[in-house]
């Protein structure tokens, strides 16, 4: 267990918008939705101004920010860093070059990553603070999980991903992701940690965004290490929280106040008797005819608890495409997804209402959430009809997977 989720449970006040986003209260989406417009014409209008040839160096380096960021992150520099610090110093402190240092910092202060004086000292930014070990929101593991060997290898095998049964991170690594990571359980705990980041984030999302008063009892279907959960009761205490995992992933979830872990396979079956199922970056890890399945599985449990009497929901939470390409996250994750799942990808929320309607389930309403992703709220159809046909692309994935973020 890290620093950070020690500050989530009894006795610990419930995350604040500060320790995950960076801002003291949670933007309305409408204003998330204009300053990714503005952010996004910027980049556009800098991108417009430079000849071709510098436009295609500029791309061509954009590598060096990851290897930079993972570096600083190696060196331990962002909890070195909680003052102004004499560069030469800092060197002979961890035994580099000053000169060489200097030009990794000179790099990092133009992207606004540190800040470097004329009297050659390094100071923190808000972002260096994002980076340290202890930080509440966890984003430094993001930066390890995305420097890894086995993630730029399928970067750079991305024209594998192409074929119709393409697989970039296979073809790099010589299996598919998850079997990777179920070999690797080293980097399996550092993928999760980075998921614990987007979880703690979707979690104060969705605790201020979606009514929970008449809710009871939550499952988080492939919901890593318990994080989001355990982010949800903290801000709404009468609930229970269970996550379902693939057994490895179940085994080491931490003791989290009301959340428990349950093993076994979403392709299968989901835990009965929850009221809510909540599928949280999961839907983008596969193609849609997975995708459905696991739509369908969480549709029979819900429909089981409304035999009973009880309302039910399932709550799809993923960054949403759009028609037109648009230069923000979805559109990163998008790209990220074809070069690490052989058919996982972000969709609009018409097309996941629709592999929604496939699996009997039908739209309540959708919530844009703060951070530009969008939750979609389904219900079960009363009939338990599913609807045939599913618009948008369907990927033939291989069998024998198990969901998980």
């Amino acid at each position: 267990m890290t620093d950070h989720d020690t500050r989530v449970g009894p006795g610990h006040p419930p995350l604040r918008p500060q320790d995950v986003l960076g801002v003291p209260a949670l933007p309305p989406p409408a204003v998330t939705r204009a300053s990714n417009r503005a952010r996004g014409l910027l980049a556009r209008l800098r991108r417009g101004t430079a000849p071709p040839p510098v436009r295609i160096m500029e791309s061509a380096l954009a590598g060096l920010e990851p290897a930079v960021l993972a570096t600083l992150c190696r060196l331990d520099l962002p909890d070195r860093l909680t003052g102004p610090l004499d560069v030469p110093a800092l060197a002979a402190e961890l035994d580099v070059d000053a000169d060489r240092l200097t030009r990794l910092l000179r790099f990092a202060h133009v992207r606004g990553w540190v800040r470097l004086d004329r009297r050659h000292r390094v100071h923190p930014t808000r972002v260096t603070t994002f980076l340290r070990r202890d930080h509440p929101g966890g984003w430094r593991a993001w930066v390890t999980f995305a420097a890894g060997q086995e993630v730029t290898a399928a970067l750079g095998a991305l024209e594998r991903a192409l074929p119709p049964d393409g697989d970039a991170f296979d073809a790099a690594n010589g299996l598919a992701f998850f079997p990777w990571m179920h070999a690797h359980p080293d980097r399996h705990t550092g993928f999760d940690a980075a998921m614990a980041a987007g979880a703690r984030m979707h979690g104060l999302l969705l605790a201020r965004a979606l009514d929970w008063s008449t809710s009871r009892r939550v499952c988080d279907v492939g919901g890593g290490d318990g994080t989001l959960l355990s982010v949800l009761v903290a801000h709404h205490p009468h609930l229970h929280g269970v996550v379902l995992e693939l057994p490895e992933v179940a085994a080491r979830m931490p003791v989290r106040h009301q959340v428990t872990a349950e093993a076994g396979d979403a392709f299968r079956g989901v835990p009965p008797g929850c009221d809510t199922y909540l599928l949280v970056n999961v839907l983008h890890d596969w193609g849609d005819a997975a995708a459905t399945d696991l739509l369908r599985r969480a549709a029979e449990a819900a429909r089981a608890c409304e035999a009973d009497g009880t309302p039910a929901r399932v709550i799809v939470v993923d960054h949403q495409a759009h028609p037109r390409p648009k230069d923000d996250m979805a559109q990163l994750a998008d790209t990220l997804m074809l070069a690490l799942t052989p058919g996982g990808r972000e969709r609009t929320t018409g097309h996941v209402v629709a592999l929604g309607e496939a699996a009997g389930l039908a739209l309540q309403r959708h919530h844009r959430l703060a951070s530009g992703d969008v939750a979609i709220v389904l219900r079960p159809e009363r009939s338990g009809s599913v609807t045939p046909t599913v618009r948008g692309p369907v990927s033939r994935r291989r069998r024998g997977r198990s969901a998980s973020e």
